[in-house]
C-alpha cells in the first residue's frame, strides 16, 4: 500500500500541489472575450478509432465528476492564436503562420496516447512525443507567445471539465486505477480551428488544414 501511495504522489505531484480541483462554470464570459465571438488555436486532431475508444472509455469512467455535454472534439492543442478580433476565418497573423508551417516542410510522424493525469480544471490523457516533433512544430509557429499559453507545454487530450471541487488525492487514486494500453497513431496534418467564446464546452470548427509530407512507417 505504501508503494502504491508513493507512486501516486510521484505520478501526480503537480496535480497534488493543489488541494482540490476547480469547478468550471458553464456560462458565457463576456468579461474575458469582450464581445469577440471566436477563439482560435492550432491543433492536431485525434481521429484514430482505437484512440477514440480509449478517450470514450476514460470519459465514461469519470462521467460522474465531469460536466455533461462536452462537445469539443478530441485534439492536441499546439499553440493558441487567441481571440479573433478580425472575425471568423484567416487573419493576417494566421496566414503568416500558415506560410511558416508550409515552409518548414514538416513530415508525418508518430505519437502515443498514454495514461491519464489531470490539471486542476480537467482530467486528460497524456501524449508522448518520442521524436520531439511537437516542439519543432511549435517553433515553426509565431515566436510571439500568447498570454494564455502555459509556461510548460504539456501535450494532452482533454477529457472534459470537473463539475465541482474534488479532493485531488482522491481523484489521483481514481485515475491511477484506469488501466489501458498506450496507443500509437500517426499525425499527418495540422489544423487551425476556432470555437465560439460563448460556449465553454462547444465544438470547434476547422478553418484551415495543412497536410504533412511523407508517410511514416
Amino acid at each position: 500500500m505504501l508503494l502504491r501511495i508513493g507512486g501516486i504522489l510521484f505520478m501526480y505531484s503537480d496535480f497534488l500541489a493543489q488541494k482540490t480541483t476547480h469547478e468550471t462554470e458553464l456560462r458565457d464570459f463576456p468579461e474575458w472575450h469582450g464581445g469577440i465571438e471566436h477563439f482560435g488555436f492550432w491543433a492536431i486532431e485525434v481521429s484514430d478509432v482505437d484512440c477514440l475508444k480509449k478517450i470514450s472509455t476514460h470519459q465514461d469512467y469519470l462521467s460522474d465528476k465531469l460536466h455533461s455535454g462536452y462537445l469539443r472534439q478530441p485534439h492536441i492543442t499546439l499553440a493558441l492564436e487567441g481571440l479573433l478580433e478580425d472575425g471568423a476565418g484567416l487573419g493576417t497573423s494566421i496566414t503568416k503562420n500558415v506560410k511558416r508551417l508550409e515552409a518548414c516542410n514538416l513530415q508525418a510522424f508518430p505519437l502515443w496516447l498514454a495514461g491519464c493525469n489531470s490539471f486542476s480544471t480537467c482530467p486528460y490523457l497524456q501524449v508522448i512525443d518520442p521524436g520531439d516533433n511537437l516542439s519543432d512544430i511549435r517553433r515553426c509557429l509565431s515566436s510571439a507567445q500568447h498570454a494564455g499559453d502555459p509556461k510548460i507545454y504539456t501535450p494532452h487530450v482533454t477529457l472534459g471539465f470537473y463539475n465541482k471541487a474534488y479532493d485531488t488525492f482522491r481523484i489521483s487514486k481514481d485515475l491511477s486505477e484506469i488501466q489501458s494500453p498506450d496507443l500509437e497513431f500517426t499525425v499527418d496534418e495540422i489544423v487551425f480551428a476556432q470555437y465560439r467564446t460563448s460556449e465553454v464546452q462547444g465544438p470547434y470548427r476547422v478553418v484551415h488544414r495543412i497536410k504533412l509530407g511523407g508517410l511514416w512507417i
